[in-house]
């Protein structure tokens, strides 16, 4: 396993204090956000969405990159969408249950979820402005338990378009956008009107109960993780064990880690998990007022490992 991950922090119970306003001018922000998504068409699209008078480009990649959470809009209804986006352009997205508006990262599993993985293209190395265009594949989720979701037969492959905007006074981004994508049944325009998260910390050592992936059922699954980068699980009801590292992402921003993953003896309904996946994590507070860590991970693997599949984990501190 390479060394090259830096040593994980003991686990802790809160922000740093000095964090805190910024916590508070984020959910503020969020509130307002949150109430312009409902109040427009049902499609996740804010109606007569406006931006602060500070808004503008950012002076640097590291403030409109990192950890975005708010809505998916895909017909007439609305879903929970939580992202990450990296400084040299990684981009995955999960597609949860039906959007409540309490600024709460959603943690109970629905009956069927998706995830965007692919990348977002760079100009000159670099995302310079806040016209960000892309491409990846839509993966279902949940196919275990949900063989019907029309996303686990077949993946679909989809194009990204979103606006980022930046309020210099308080620091936070808006991405507004949709997503393209080309299914047997034909094309089809998914919204996306998400808010950025001001603060994640540092991924900590420690044990994480999972609450969201198919493969944990009940609260069997506890994720160990180590000082060194290094995770283990196992589950009695997938029979899946997985073995995988951590380390940060070289290309920031800070806080947002690499991750490998292999998945092992699953039986079963769970046995097109099994295979090597790469994806991303970073450590996330469950809601935008509190300041507790828990451990996000968005993972996937392709064809030519199996069947595909992604998993988009939620571990909570034990």
């Amino acid at each position: 396993m390479s060394k090259s991950f830096t040593s994980l922090p003991e686990r802790h119970d809160a922000l740093p204090s000095c964090m805190r306003p910024r916590l508070l001018i984020f959910a503020l922000m969020l509130a307002g956000l949150l109430l312009d998504a409902c109040g427009g068409d049902g499609s996740g699209q804010s109606a007569g969405a406006t931006t602060s008078s500070a808004a503008g480009v950012p002076s640097s990649t590291q403030e409109w990159t990192g950890h975005y959470v708010g809505v998916v809009g895909i017909a007439d209804a609305t879903y929970f969408g939580d992202a990450v986006v990296t400084q040299d352009g990684a981009f995955r997205l999960y597609i949860g249950g039906a959007y409540h508006n309490d600024g709460v990262l959603q943690a109970a599993r629905p009956e069927s979820s998706e995830q965007f993985a692919g990348t977002v293209q760079l100009r000159d190395g670099q995302m310079r402005d806040g016209q960000w265009s892309g491409s990846g594949v839509i993966v279902g989720q949940e196919c275990a338990i949900n063989p019907a979701n029309r996303f686990c037969a077949q993946p679909a492959p989809a194009e990204l378009s979103a606006n980022v905007t930046f309020d210099s006074g308080s620091g936070t981004a808006r991405l507004q956008g949709k997503i393209q994508l080309v299914t047997s049944g034909g094309t089809e325009t998914w919204t996306l009107d998400l808010g950025l998260w001001s603060y994640d910390g540092p991924l900590v050592s420690g044990q994480f109960k999972e609450v969201l992936a198919e493969l944990a059922r009940s609260g069997d699954v506890i994720v160990s993780l180590d000082a060194t980068g290094s995770f283990f699980f196992q589950g009695s009801a997938s029979s899946c064990v997985g073995n995988g590292t951590l380390t940060p992402h070289s290309a920031g921003p800070a806080g947002i880690y690499d991750v490998t993953l292999l998945l092992e003896s699953c039986s079963g309904a769970y046995a097109s998990l099994n295979g090597t996946y790469g994806g991303l994590a970073l450590a996330t507070p469950s809601s935008a007022w509190d300041y507790d860590s828990l451990l996000r991970i968005w993972l996937s693997k392709g064809s030519g490992d199996g069947s595909p599949a992604a998993l988009t984990m939620l571990g909570e501190p034990q």
